[in-house]
This record gives C-alpha cells, sequence and structure tokens, in this order.
C-alpha cells in the first residue's frame, strides 16, 4: 500500500527476483500511480509462485518528473 496525502506526483515502483544472489533480476511487476486530492491511496495485490529466490528488491521512483519526494510505501505483506 502506498500513500501520499500531502503532493501530487507520479510513483513508479518495480518488484523483481533472483534466483543467483542478485547476478541477474526477473520483474515482477512495474507500476506507476498518480497520486492527487482525489487520489491518495494505491493498494496493489499480485500472486506469484516463485522458487530458489535469493534476492527480493523493491525499487520505487518518488517523482518520476525528477521533483524531491519521498516514496510512500505506507506497508508490504509477504506469505
Amino acid at each position: 500500500m502506498f500513500e501520499e496525502k500531502e503532493t501530487g506526483r507520479t510513483q513508479e515502483f518495480v518488484l523483481r527476483w533472483s534466483s543467483d544472489g542478485g547476478s541477474s533480476f526477473r520483474e515482477i511487476v512495474r507500476q506507476q500511480w498518480n497520486f492527487s486530492p482525489e487520489a491518495i491511496r494505491e493498494v496493489e495485490e499480485y500472486q506469484v509462485e516463485l522458487s530458489n529466490v535469493t534476492v527480493l528488491e523493491l525499487a520505487i521512483v518518488p517523482n518520476t518528473s525528477g521533483g524531491s519526494a519521498r516514496a510512500s510505501l505506507q506497508s508490504l505483506r509477504l506469505f
């Protein structure tokens, strides 16, 4: 879940995994979201089956237009 109550901006995140200690990665999802006064929360849910995972990486670009901003990850759950 991502949440932004103060600034309108476009945030992008990429979730990827590796089975070789991070030498190579495979993307699970890449998503952009436009925060605005009408849209302050983004909730994503994905189900994937992965085996031999050694690294799970979440990369967040807080503002795709390059302005100053903080990433807004509210929570992350892995099962």
